[in-house]
């Protein structure tokens, strides 16, 4: 192991701060594209391309470098990672057009993607003992959490700064630049071992035990997702386009209203309900929250959409987080890392695609008709959802029902760090 060059807890509160940085950077575009567009004046599909080209290099970091930093240490991969990050900020800054906006954008997904598993281990196994449990809680709130603000700040940015990529992406960059010294000088968690090789392999698949649970959850996580993409991907046009809203902060509240509800849901409201109960209210709540969004949409009424995001973002932490209550207990420690490969696949699938089907489909018929469809679909995804859950619930039992044990809440709350926009 390197000699230490910085004591654990300075390593670990820079790699807290960094992680979250990195989130809330990831969560500055959904907010900025409509800048973009508005300076620039290209189509809704290329603005959902540079939304949702992020998802899908996110889970190609995770598929392909994922368990990397099991085999050669976290060191390394943080701080390729965290440089990858800072091309990706710097490319932001000097995008002159759309075109490399989405290469910024593909770049900083890669580097987000080859970040979140490397930093959830890290900070779990630098901090010093009694900060444990501030590492887990940290670990689990910084991928939504983050977003969630990141998305209010660069609102307040746009709000009230001349330049607000400037601003953002330059605070962003010098975030990341002190974290990559710091994190050259602080110790090594993990011994090197030998296997890169295997660790560049993709691995997906869903274990034996899990198939049917996996098969009958996958329409909820469909319907969820889409939900997410829904406000992340449109929530800032239609705030700008349909509802006339030109107030950066307003923007901001609206985009970043779903994420901080989602962790909200399965960090408070959690533990608080019994997990069947838990995820079915999550259904609940989402074709709730989507149905006002897609009013919202329709009437033009501000207050509707906001109050749609808080309530999808509520269901959408109490599905999430009870869906991989069920299916972590139902899998071996060592297949863990196949089910969530597959888990992501069908999360970023759901997340990006439909994005960009919206987009292409309000070039043809306007933002408005083009969100409501995607309204209507995500509601009637959901509720395949919904009714497959009411019905397979009886013949499974009680201890493999979400959450129902305290090993697949553990899980819930790390895996809940790879929610990324």
């Amino acid at each position: 192991m390197p000699r230490q060059t910085v004591p654990p807890v300075v390593a670990f509160v820079t790699s807290a701060i960094a992680f979250m940085a990195v989130m809330a950077a990831a969560g500055a575009p959904s907010a900025l594209l409509v800048v973009y567009q508005q300076h620039w004046h290209f189509p809704d599909s290329e603005l959902t391309v540079a939304f949702a080209i992020y998802a899908f290099a996110l889970l190609l970091a995770l598929l392909v470098i994922g368990s990397l930093s099991d085999r050669i240490g976290r060191r390394p991969v943080l701080i390729a990672a965290l440089a990858l990050q800072a091309v990706a900020m710097a490319v932001f800054l000097f995008a002159p057009d759309i075109g490399v906006i989405i290469v910024a954008r593909a770049l900083q997904g890669f580097a987000t993607g080859a970040a979140t598993s490397a930093f959830s281990a890290y900070i779990a196994e630098v901090a010093p003992a009694a900060q444990k449990k501030v590492a887990a809680l940290v670990v689990s709130i910084a991928s939504v959490a983050g977003l969630g603000i990141g998305v209010a700040l660069t609102g307040v940015a746009i709000q009230f700064a001349a330049t607000p990529a400037a601003v953002v992406f330059g605070a962003a960059l010098a975030i990341i630049v002190i974290a990559i010294v710091v994190t050259a000088a602080s110790p090594e968690t993990v011994g090197k071992r030998q296997g890169i090789g295997d660790a560049l392999v993709s691995r997906i698949g869903v274990p034996s035990a899990a198939r049917t649970a996996f098969a009958r959850t996958a329409p909820g996580m469909i319907g969820i997702w889409m939900s997410a993409g829904l406000v992340l991907g449109l929530g800032a046009s239609i705030v700008r386009q349909a509802l006339h809203i030109t107030s950066g902060a307003a923007l901001g509240l609206v985009v970043a209203a779903q994420p901080l509800a989602a962790a909200v849901s399965a960090l408070v409201l959690g533990p608080l309900m019994p997990p069947r109960r838990f995820m079915l209210a999550g259904y609940a709540a989402v074709l709730a929250g989507v149905s006002l969004e897609a009013c919202s949409f329709a009437a033009g009424l501000a207050s509707l959409i906001i109050c749609g995001a808080i309530i999808t973002g509520l269901g959408f932490g109490a599905v999430f987080s009870s869906t991989l209550g069920l299916l972590v207990p139902l899998t071996r420690a060592q297949e863990r890392a196949k089910l969530f490969s597959a888990v992501y696949v069908v999360a970023y699938l759901a997340y990006g695609i439909p994005t960009i089907v919206a987009g292409f489909l309000s070039d043809a018929i306007g933002l408005v008709p083009a969100a409501i469809i995607y309204a209507a679909a995500t509601l009637a995804i959901t509720a395949a959802g919904l009714i497959v859950s009411l019905t397979r619930t009886g013949s499974m039992p009680r201890d493999a029902l979400p959450g129902g044990t305290q090993e697949a809440r553990a899980h819930d709350v790390r895996a809940s760090t790879s929610s990324a926009a």
